[in-house]
């Protein structure tokens, strides 16, 4: 029979003791807890590695060495790469299209908060953005999943908040750029930081200059936004 920490069969630890151990002492031997970290470590090496390597470039092997587990284990967790990248994706991507489904009538206030809220969790997944650069720079089928099953209905919503204005500085014809620009200044703040951090001497991962990037963000989407005397061309 199994010993507990104090030497007796399990089961047999006093009630005083088992209520005096802190919660996460007992979440330690659990199963499902030790499981779930295992999961996410793997999930964190694995968006890491495909953003650096690509999904052909990565081996099963790399992901498992690098999260500390034998590959076997791994396929315990997830059924092979193909759904590992998919759980990283949907992971990474479908916070943003739950916060873009939130976007009400296009309320300067609203929209400040939720880029705020996109820059956060970029900010916690800051591989995220080079994984759909590299997807973007090397096409294929993987790159139409996150753009058509992930990316397309937040920019429907981000193009329907701006419809909803009657009177919008931007045509028709100009909406799809005005949202491809605030795509790519929000993924290229995080794809592009090394760069970045060579042209302006400053590291834009650094907390005070996501907050910088956060505030000009949210008066680029008062301008996206807002109606007012039109700069627009016929």
């Amino acid at each position: 029979m199994r010993k507990s920490r104090t030497g007796g069969p399990d089961g047999e630890v006093g009630a005083r003791e088992t209520a005096s151990r802190p919660a996460i002492e007992k979440r330690a031997g659990d199963p499902a807890a030790v499981s779930a970290s295992t999961s996410s470590r793997l999930l964190d090496v694995a968006e890491r590695l495909f953003a650096r390597q690509g999904f052909a470039g990565t081996a099963v092997r790399d992901i498992a060495r690098e999260a500390g587990v034998t590959a076997p284990s791994l396929y315990n967790h997830f059924e092979g790469k193909q759904a590992l990248y998919e759980a990283v994706l949907a992971r990474g991507v479908q916070p943003l299209v739950d916060l873009m489904s939130e976007l009400g009538t296009g309320d300067d206030s609203e929209a400040g908060d939720l880029l705020d809220a996109i820059m956060d969790h970029f900010a916690t997944h800051p591989d995220l953005a080079k994984l759909i650069h590299q997807e973007s720079l090397i096409g294929g089928a993987r790159l139409s999943q996150i753009a058509q099953g992930w990316l397309r209905p937040i920019v429907a919503e981000g193009m329907q908040a701006m419809q909803r204005n009657p009177d919008s500085i931007w045509t028709d014809e100009e909406q799809p750029f005005a949202i491809a620009a605030w795509i790519h200044m929000i993924l290229g703040h995080f794809a592009l930081a090394p760069l970045l951090r060579e042209l302006f001497d400053f590291d834009p991962l650094a907390k005070e200059q996501l907050e910088r990037q956060k505030r000009f963000l949210r008066r680029y989407a008062q301008l996206m936004m807002s109606g007012g005397a039109s700069t627009r061309g016929d």
